[in-house]
């Protein structure tokens, strides 16, 4: 979310480049590495350079900020990501300023008490332990509160959204009790000397409007959710009614939030003037919640960081930080110092990961298997860098292996039940146990799409066009225009293989068993929502790799769309898309695999001289390219059905495509 002028920092803003050679105090003598310690609680991992006590205190305090939030949120909700959330506690303004420098880098930029970095591969947080004030945390909570509500939601307003993590991002924690629902100082400014926003502004506002991204506009829009949200929990005849719950209900399930809102408030006029008369006032109820004595911090698992590891964690927190310059020597010298660390392995391949040098990413992971490092991030990475062009031979059975050690150390993983699903499907026999994947990832993440379309691809290619037909309807409700693009391209696709398959009669193995709907249904809407957050991203991007299970096409001359994986045809059929990988390993054979929009195909042939390769737009071809040289170009490629293969077709003729 954007910055706002004097009162907020955010994790989100954009880093500026700042050289740093040392990630160690320079009060510490060169030859004595600071000295780090590690609490480990239920649900947060905190490691400081301030010593056990400290460690512990902020270790606790974070356990108290979650059961603070069960309690005030529905029991249903998901509070724990798939991947660990580390907390990074510097001692000062000193040691924090050297973790992210950036903050002091400018004379006159405002100096964060901490930040929150939600991540791919892990979520961190990194503050000063000696702060004092009345929210000194804030921002972390807010940002917490977002990370809760991408684990469970599909569509959310974004006012409701920001509102939510506004009003619970002022918690106030005491030795029994917590309260949230207390403004700050600038909040009420705001709400007593600006105007307020009309209510169907309000609830229309996107991540492309000015009151989200322009500065001189966000204040209104922050401060006048966080009142909405106070009021509709603090009135009792509207909480009587219900009428949040309401709301969060009709815009989970895709209704406009203006609309939603006139159903659920009922006259915005009437709540417009009710909230003017709200705002008016100086002070606030405060919502109390009694917090159990159950996170003692001399429960928790302390030991003293190695200081091969704790460099190794603090260059993948600059990995995170999209600072790869400032994070390498870190790595390397954690390398230098214990180069049968784990940690220090895994450090590395990310690194390498992240400057798309993926051969040798793949083989720091595994090195790190070899180590037999205990993070699900080692396997999961292992895996995916086995199967995407990563490592020098692609091997099938040993990258399943490692995904599967990946989710049976982290069952929460999404990105590796994803990769899985992808896995499986492409073998007939292993269809069931690629729907289970698929589920189990949509589970673990509600709030992706990703997950959804690729669920939705499962099914088609099992040729359960209905529930696919429903998953994709509901990723299209989105206020994302994007989303809703590609969503009605795939409800094209899922048509298309459904006609192409209408001679085909569906068995009473086909019939959709009730475990996959209730896998597919959302959490139960409450008071709560955001945004869906894109957890993985697209190889070569900024995180982790999300692979989409592959779809079998249908006759056309366009893009195809999914058909059932046991289709046998002499009839040639086409596809048109990016050549996403190439085998070449086994020549004269080849194997690829085609990516078009949500659908993956893969494709392979006996003899890669026999097939017809070329130039596009009828011009041929000078020179025929190697197998390699295939990788990454767009082309339309002919090919025949097969079944009982590890591969969909086999292909005919390759014919690029040109592109401007």
């Amino acid at each position: 979310m954007p910055a706002r002028p004097s009162c907020w920092v955010f994790a989100c803003l954009a880093v500026v480049s700042f050289a740093m050679t040392c990630i160690r105090t320079s009060a510490a003598p060169a030859d004595k590495p600071e000295a780090w310690v590690e609490a480990a609680a239920p649900h947060f991992t905190v490691i400081s350079n301030d010593g056990e006590k400290t460690a512990r205190r902020i270790a606790r305090q974070f356990e108290q900020i979650r059961i603070l939030y069960s309690k005030a949120l529905s029991q249903k909700l998901r509070l724990d990501p798939g991947v660990p959330i580390v907390i990074i506690a510097a001692k000062n303004e000193k040691s924090l300023s050297q973790i992210i420098p950036e903050y002091w880098a400018q004379k006159g930029h405002t100096h964060p008490a901490g930040i929150f970095l939600p991540g791919a591969e892990k979520n961190y947080i990194a503050l000063r332990t000696d702060v004092e004030g009345e929210f000194p945390y804030l921002t972390i909570y807010h940002e917490y509160v977002h990370l809760i509500v991408n684990l469970n939601f599909q569509h959310f307003p974004l006012w409701l959204n920001e509102g939510y993590a506004t009003f619970l991002g002022s918690a106030v924690l005491h030795p029994t009790s917590g309260e949230f629902g207390k403004p700050n100082e600038s909040e009420l400014y705001v709400l007593q000397q600006t105007k307020l926003l009309p209510l169907d502004v309000l609830f229309g506002v996107g991540q492309d409007s000015p009151y989200y991204n322009e500065a001189e506009k966000t204040n209104v829009f922050y401060a006048q959710s966080w009142a909405l949200v106070h009021y509709l929990m603090m009135d009792d005849s509207r909480k009587k009614d219900g009428q949040l719950g309401k709301y969060m209900n009709l815009t989970e399930n895709g209704d406009d939030p203006v609309e939603a809102a006139k159903s659920a408030f009922g006259d915005l006029g009437r709540l417009k003037k009710d909230l003017d008369s709200y705002v008016s006032r100086t002070a606030y109820t405060m919502f109390t919640v009694d917090l159990p004595g159950a996170t003692d911090p001399k429960s928790f698992q302390v030991r003293i960081v190695p200081t091969a590891e704790a460099d190794a964690t603090l260059g993948e927190f600059d990995i995170g930080r999209h600072q790869l310059e400032t994070a390498r020597p870190k790595i390397e010298e954690a390398l230098r110092l214990d180069p049968n660390s784990p940690a220090a392995q895994e450090s590395m391949g990310l690194l390498l990961f992240r400057e798309d040098k993926r051969t040798e990413a793949q083989k720091y992971f595994s090195r790190a298997v070899t180590l037999d490092s205990k993070s699900a991030l080692t396997y999961f990475y292992d895996g995916m860098l086995l199967l995407s062009g990563g490592a020098e031979q692609e091997d099938t059975d040993e990258a399943q292996t490692a995904l599967e050690k990946a989710v049976a150390l982290r069952p929460e993983l999404a990105p590796a039940w994803d990769a899985l699903a992808r896995l499986y499907v492409s073998d007939p026999q292993s269809l069931d146990k690629a729907l289970n994947a698929a589920i189990r990832a949509v589970k673990a993440m509600p709030g992706e799409p990703g997950y959804r379309f690729n669920l939705a691809i499962v099914l088609l290619k099992t040729g359960k066009f209905d529930d696919a037909r429903t998953i994709v309807q509901g990723v299209g409700k989105s206020g994302d225009k994007a989303l809703a693009s590609r969503a009605q391209q795939f409800l094209e696709q899922i048509d298309r293989a459904q006609q192409f398959n209408s001679g085909r009669r569906i068995g009473a193995d086909d019939a959709v068993r009730p475990e996959i709907a209730q896998g597919v249904k959302s959490v139960e809407p409450t008071e709560l929502g955001r945004p869906p957050h894109q957890l993985t991203r697209r190889a070569g991007e900024q995180s982790a790799p999300s692979p989409n299970a592959s779809g079998d096409p249908v006759p056309s001359t366009s893009s195809a769309a999914g058909a059932p994986a046991n289709v046998n045809s002499t009839r040639a059929y086409s596809m048109v898309g990016v050549i996403a990988t190439v085998n070449c390993l086994n020549a004269p054979q080849i194997q690829i695999t085609l990516q078009s929009g949500f659908i993956a195909m893969r494709l392979h042939s006996t003899d890669f001289a026999t097939i017809e390769i070329k130039a596009g737009a009828g011009t041929p071809s000078s020179s025929k390219p190697s197998c390699r040289q295939l990788e990454g170009k767009k082309a339309r490629i002919s090919y025949q059905l097969v079944s009982g293969k590890p591969w969909d077709g086999e292909i005919g003729s390759i014919e690029f495509q040109n592109t401007p």
